[in-house]
């Protein structure tokens, strides 16, 4: 039942994907297509929450200690945020980046758990307690990093493609609307701002964490190092913005490149890697 709701829950997804794309392509000017998207994203998300309610069934899956529960969760909140930010501006390109996202962290959910769902057993089957507080205090500012720099990365992405076809004066621009550079700018500002919050938080839970278990504080493990790395690059990109005074196109472009690379060594750790419980490195 689980696995084809959230079957189901993907497959719309990728037709509002689908949807955004044409919208963009070819712009229906009755709006119908991008109500048909708007359509699908909302009963995919229901599905998605579905799923969620579901999985969360089985108590082992609370803790945000493994890679197929912690996409999981990231691809549920994604989509809880972008139906928030439709509220605010309904432009497919958006929706062309965020839904495919949504995807791929469910689809890498879903390979994290059949290839070793033993992992996940044994790890939520001890130390329920002291699980509890890791997900609060390390698993959650995880997962709020990720998203944040997922809509960073795609708030950036749609900033320079709309600021270039604006210069251009393409007939895609002028199908922008009410699409703000300036709004998107300041989204940028505060998606960034939480990203480097949110990243501090686990790298000082994970210290705590590390010394109460007795075991190394920093370590060469690639979850360390590249959390680590994306925190000093996040803390350049809140000074080259807030005293360098750097254009927005810079600091768009800068924020691609890092919160790019952030994602794919998330996906390199977690998805290529193979590891299911990220506790373990410690072990």
């Amino acid at each position: 039942m689980t696995h084809l709701v959230a079957v189901v829950s993907i497959t719309l997804y990728l037709l509002a994907t689908a949807l955004f794309l044409l919208q963009l392509w070819r712009p229906s000017r009755t709006g119908r297509t991008q109500r048909s998207a708007s359509i699908c994203c909302a009963l995919a998300f229901l599905l998605h929450s579905i799923t969620m309610g579901l999985v969360l069934r089985d108590p082992s899956f609370f803790a945000l200690e493994n890679g197929a529960d912690y996409f999981l969760w990231v691809s549920w909140v994604l989509g809880l945020v972008f139906l928030i930010f439709r509220r605010w501006f309904d432009y497919p390109m958006l929706g062309a980046f965020i839904a495919p996202a949504i995807v791929l962290f469910m689809g890498s959910s879903s390979y994290l758990l059949h290839q070793d769902a033993s992992s996940l057993v044994s790890a939520g089957s001890d130390k329920a307690g002291q699980d509890l507080i890791v997900s609060l205090l390390h698993g959650v500012p995880a997962l709020v990093a990720v998203v944040s720099l997922v809509l960073a990365l795609a708030v950036s992405v749609v900033f320079l493609v709309v600021e270039r076809r604006l210069k251009r004066r393409t007939a895609l621009a002028l199908e922008a609307g009410g699409l703000n550079l300036q709004l998107l700018d300041r989204l940028n500002t505060h998606l960034v701002r939480i990203g480097f919050v949110a990243i501090s938080l686990v790298i000082v839970s994970g210290g705590l964490w590390a010394v109460m278990e007795r075991k190394s504080v920093f370590t060469l493990d690639t979850s360390v190092v590249s959390g680590l790395v994306v925190w000093l690059l996040l803390a350049a990109i809140l000074f080259v913005r807030l005293v360098l005074h750097w254009s927005p196109r810079k600091i768009s472009r800068l924020t691609v490149v890092v919160a790019g690379s952030f994602l794919l060594s998330v996906f390199v750790v977690l998805a290529l890697a193979g590891r299911m419980t990220h506790v373990a490195m410690w072990s």
